[in-house]
């Protein structure tokens, strides 16, 4: 028998997962190769672009990805002029950070997959439940017209 104390009520692990602040770092890395595939972009802009995908990230986690992906090989960086204002660091995708997107990508789509069959075989047992809950309710209500018959 499982420990009670140890179990998670599944409304906190919901709750947990809608109001995580910062999004796994596997999905934010995906997101900035595939934004860094597109142009050479500096930090502020990245973080921009982010949210306006519905990825909120803390500045400093992203940073701290950023170097790390860096020193992986996957982007690099340069300090680009500015129109206004002082330089900026530029990041761009390596040839190394494609390959590494394709392989991300890949593996998303497989989590997709599994979650899509998750959420088909949840709504599969409602359905069963509700067909259930109907018969029963049928036969509750065929005795009940029964005795008032009788």
């Amino acid at each position: 028998m499982s420990d009670p104390r140890q179990e998670i009520a599944p409304t906190a692990v919901a709750a947990e997962w809608v109001t995580a602040r910062q999004p796994p770092r596997a999905l934010l890395t995906a997101w900035l190769l595939l934004l860094l595939g597109r142009e050479a972009t500096h930090g502020y802009e990245l973080r921009r672009r982010l949210e306006a995908n519905g990825l909120v990230t803390d500045a400093a986690a992203m940073y701290r990805l950023l170097r790390k992906i860096e020193r992986e090989g996957r982007v690099e960086s340069f300090w680009g002029e500015a129109v206004a204002g002082p330089r900026r660091r530029l990041y761009r995708l390596t040839p190394k950070g494609l390959s590494d997107l394709d392989a991300l990508v890949g593996a998303i789509r497989n989590t997709c997959d599994t979650h899509a069959a998750f959420l088909q075989a949840h709504e599969a047992r409602l359905r069963d439940e509700d067909e259930r809950c109907d018969v029963a309710s049928h036969v509750m209500t065929c005795r009940c017209a029964l005795r008032q018959a009788g």
